[in-house]
């Protein structure tokens, strides 16, 4: 299924479009991350932690939309935006990611057929 932040698909024609569906993701960090981001906070650089749980976010919430497209037999999803936020208080952390896009279907691509152009010069004059 495709998934596209687009509002068409090249070379497609959207026959319908669907109410917009949107599915959350809720993770909590756990203590052992939490200390591994706050050295990363200080000495500087990436932290891998947090980066593996946002792809991990992500992928549970597009796989979550191409389901709930999927029961409404919609062949693609357009206009995905997708919120990450942090949800925290008292001693703990939390990202919620929200993604919500318009499910489409979409007529298959059009078969042109190109004929061949008849240079016989007798055709030409007269």
């Amino acid at each position: 299924m495709i998934v596209t932040t687009t509002n068409s698909i090249e070379g497609r024609e959207i026959s319908r479009y669907n109410d917009p569906i949107a599915a959350n993701v809720v993770i909590d960090t756990n203590i052992f991350s939490d200390i591994g981001a706050s050295y990363v906070d200080f000495f500087g650089g990436r932290s891998t932690s947090y980066e593996k749980k946002m792809q991990e976010m992500y992928k549970r919430v597009t796989e979550t939309l191409k389901q709930r497209a999927q029961t409404i037999r919609a062949d693609a999803i357009i206009g995905l935006s997708v919120d990450i936020d942090e949800i925290s208080g008292e001693g703990s952390q939390m990202f919620m990611i929200t993604a919500v896009g318009t499910p489409v279907n979409r007529l298959h691509k059009p078969h042109w057929q190109i004929l061949p152009i008849d240079r016989n010069p007798s055709i030409l004059m007269p």
